[in-house]
Parts: C-alpha cells; structure tokens; sequence
C-alpha cells in the first residue's frame, strides 16, 4: 500500500514538473539525410527543441535555412555537410526565434548543391505570443543570457518566461511561466502597454515603460517556477483597478515580465528581473 502511494506522488509530481516547466519539454529531434532528401521532412517541435542533421548519403549535402535556394547570408542556420561530416544542430529557443523571426515561426530550409528537390521545415510552438527584452548583449554587471532575462545567483541563467494556452480573452487559458528562478523567492508579474529601452532594475532589464500593473506577489518555491494563470483576464477585470484603461481586452497587445528577490545577486543589487513575452489578445 505505501509503496502504491509512493509511486503515485512520484508520478503527479512529474506530471507537474512537465506541465509547468519548458525546460522539461526540450528535446533533441533528429533528421536524417539520406537518399538525397530530409528524413522528418517537415518537423513542428516545441520551443526549447533542438534538431539535429546528420548525413548517411556518400554525397554533400547541406540543411540552409531559407525558400530562395541561393546561399546569401542571410540564413538563421547553414550546415554543409560533405560526406562523413560529424552531425550539425540548431537550437530553437526564445533567443532563436526572436534574433530570426519568421511567419508562423516556420523556418523553411533546403540543400545547397541540390536546391528544390531537397527540402524540409521546422515549427516551433511557442505559445500565443512573443519574446523580447532578453539579456544581451550585456546585463547590468555583465551577467548576460541570450535566451532570458540576466543571470541570477542560482543558475547561471537569467530567469526565463515562456506561454502557453491562448490569447483568447474569453477561453482565459493563458499561462506565463517563469522558470531558472532562484528557489523559495518572491516575485510578481507585472505588465503594461509600452515598450522602452532597456532600463536597469537591480540586476537586470525592465522594457516595459509605465504605467504599468503588478499582479500579486507569488513565491518560486523549491523548483525555482512561478506561474501566472489561467484566469489572468478576468483577474484585471476585478479589484481596485478596474477599468478599461487597464483591464485585458481584445485587440490590447500586452507586455509582461517578472520582478523577482535574489539574494545574495551577481551584481549586488538583491532583485532582479526576467525577460518579457508580449501578447496580442483576441476575443
């Protein structure tokens, strides 16, 4: 019986720890070139995902980011691969995809030597909205994170929020995820309308320009995750602020980020803050 009970504690927590952490759902997905065309040719993974090529043909190949068959540059990823070359990888995280946006966060690619008759595709599902505010190229005390807010005093990584569910303001299943927090700290949620230049608050960037709205405090417990949601329309619709001007509604595009204790912190200033995720809400 104890033992029944174990393992069924065992598995809610990991059912938790899936649901509520991106980090937990990053895999390496694998794509073969082989017969002259790209195994799991047109792939949708999620944000955090990393795809790797590898090349079983005699012949050289390449997998080249782009849908105009010519090499310029300009592509997120090139990787030539002459025969017997080691296997090549691309991360699709929050940095990714905000350094190269594409429509629908679909990255079209193809082979060099062999053009239209090679082809493939990559998705990545990264939740109703968008990244941006991210801690690079330098944080305040050059505690820099490509892919998340500024390096904190546990990880070696900035505090990083993610989305999941919609940006429907009727369903209300939005979710923002913060996680590589500290453990057992305090931190909030706050949003607003107006982006601005990187402004220093504690050890970290705020790019959200005021006003701004806080939502209430919340505590990052022994994962080191806060989580905002679902509910997080209604919950501005209600209270001491409610109004149009601030609550959420359709066709309001609204910045969020993460305001959170850190100490002791790399740069001394004991708080820092995450980077923002952006969402255009619908009806």
């Amino acid at each position: 019986m104890r033992t029944a009970q174990v393992l069924r504690t065992a598995a809610s927590l990991l059912a938790v720890g899936l649901l509520f952490s991106p980090a937990g759902r990053a895999n390496i997905i694998d794509v073969r070139i082989q017969y002259f065309q790209f195994t799991g040719q047109n792939l949708t993974i999620q944000l955090g995902d990393t795809v790797r090529w590898t090349n079983f043909d005699s012949a050289t190949h390449s997998a080249t980011e782009g849908t105009d068959f010519i090499l310029n540059g300009n592509e997120a990823f090139h990787h030539p691969f002459p025969p017997g070359s080691p296997a090549a990888s691309t991360i699709f995280d929050a940095a990714f995809l905000a350094q190269y946006p594409r429509a629908g966060n679909r990255y079209d690619y193809f082979c060099v030597p062999h053009g239209s008759a090679m082809t493939g595709s990559i998705t990545v599902e990264n939740g109703p909205g968008s990244f941006f505010c991210f801690c690079s190229p330098l944080g305040p005390c050059s505690n820099r994170d490509y892919g998340a807010g500024c390096v904190n005093s546990t990880n070696a990584r900035g505090a990083r929020m993610t989305g999941t569910g919609s940006a429907s303001v009727s369903a209300d299943d939005l979710r923002l995820i913060v996680d590589l927090l500290p453990a057992n700290k305090i931190g909030f949620v706050f949003r607003g309308v107006n982006p601005v230049a990187q402004v220093q608050v504690g050890d970290g960037w705020r790019c959200i320009g005021g006003p701004v709205y806080r939502f209430r405090a919340r505590n990052s417990r022994t994962a080191g995750v806060i989580v905002l949601g679902p509910g997080i329309a209604a919950s501005t619709s209600s209270g001491p602020v409610s109004s149009a001007s601030v609550s959420i509604l359709p066709g309001h595009t609204w910045l969020f980020q993460l305001w959170y204790h850190d100490l002791p912190s790399p740069c001394g200033n004991d708080s820092n803050v995450s980077n923002g995720y952006s969402v255009t809400f619908v009806p």
